[in-house]
């Protein structure tokens, strides 16, 4: 016997966006980048902020135009993502919070140290 049934799916793609400054079009997935270049703002104003109290602020700002507008103020480094220092480590150099100690106490075998 065949049985039916019905499925719906919710699927989240991301879209194109537009740099609200030059309108330069950066696709997701395409080969020139541009998508991943982006520089993306997003945040809330506080309290006397020259964009208003609790004002949200927006914009989405293509690698062009930050150069372009920020470049005097940003600090480049040359700088190797595959290099060891950037690899995660194992786990935490015993930066805990205090209620993980106990955890980590109680784990850990004091005769390593």
């Amino acid at each position: 016997m065949q049985h039916t049934r019905t499925r719906t799916e919710t699927v989240t793609e991301t879209a194109l966006v537009t740099c609200d400054r030059c309108g330069r079009e950066m696709v997701p997935n395409a080969q020139d980048c541009k998508h991943q270049e982006r520089i993306a703002i997003r945040f809330r104003a506080g309290y006397s902020s020259v964009f208003g109290d609790g004002n949200l602020v927006e914009a989405d700002l293509c690698q062009h135009c930050v150069k372009e507008v920020l470049e005097p103020w940003l600090r480049v480094t040359v700088d190797d993502p595959f290099e060891p220092k950037h690899r995660p480590k194992e786990k935490p150099n015993g930066a805990y919070q205090e209620y993980q100690l106990r955890d980590v106490a109680a784990v850990e075998d004091p005769l390593k140290k």
